[in-house]
């Protein structure tokens, strides 16, 4: 998938990112470097934030492929900018809550949202003790905690608080599928 074309470029489309993150691993840093120079701007952004990322920690793993809104919305605004962000991102089910310094602050899921009344107050629906991962953190040593929860996806923070990228139940199967195949291959005796 290309997505849409853009002046600069090609622009992927966000679902599409982690995809064309890995495929981008397996070509030589010369077309790699070809390839990036198709993307427009925020693709290659994302894609080199993803890439900044040890194989082995949450970051590398995580999609960019997310909604977010600011605490201070009404019922109403926070659904136009759903709508608005629904065109470029096809994880909705679950949107994310950032305070007034774009830190994680909870999480609102589609469902309560869609049938909240035009007069309720955004911060009843916000749920604050929501699950959250490192961007640092290694798979191996948080893959355990991620399998238990209940939800699509997971916000992926950094240091300073700030939404990174989100782990959905599609990435945390492939990461256990790597983490296990990994056990399989040492007791195999096929790697080193």
């Amino acid at each position: 998938d290309q997505g849409d074309i853009y002046p600069y470029g090609f622009a992927a489309t966000s679902g599409a990112l982690d995809d064309a993150v890995d495929a981008l691993e397996t070509v030589s840093p010369e077309l790699r470097s070809a390839l990036m120079e198709k993307l427009d701007p925020e693709s290659q952004h994302d894609i080199r934030l993803i890439c900044s990322y040890q194989p082995d920690e949450i970051g590398s793993a995580m999609s960019t492929n997310f909604v977010s809104i600011s605490r201070h919305l009404s019922v109403k605004q926070a659904m136009r900018a759903l709508v608005a962000q629904a065109e470029e991102n096809d994880n909705i089910s679950t949107i994310y809550v950032i305070d007034d310094e774009d830190k994680f602050y909870g999480a609102i899921d589609l469902k309560d949202l869609i049938i909240a009344r035009e007069y309720t107050d955004l911060e009843d629906l916000i749920s604050h003790s929501y699950p959250y991962v490192k961007d640092h953190e290694k798979v191996a040593d948080c893959i355990e905690q991620i399998k238990d929860y209940a939800e699509d996806s997971i916000p992926v923070l950094q240091e300073n608080g700030t939404i990174a990228g989100i782990i959905t139940s599609q990435d945390i199967v492939e990461a256990v599928d790597d983490e296990m195949g990994d056990d399989y291959a040492k007791l195999a005796g096929l790697t080193a």
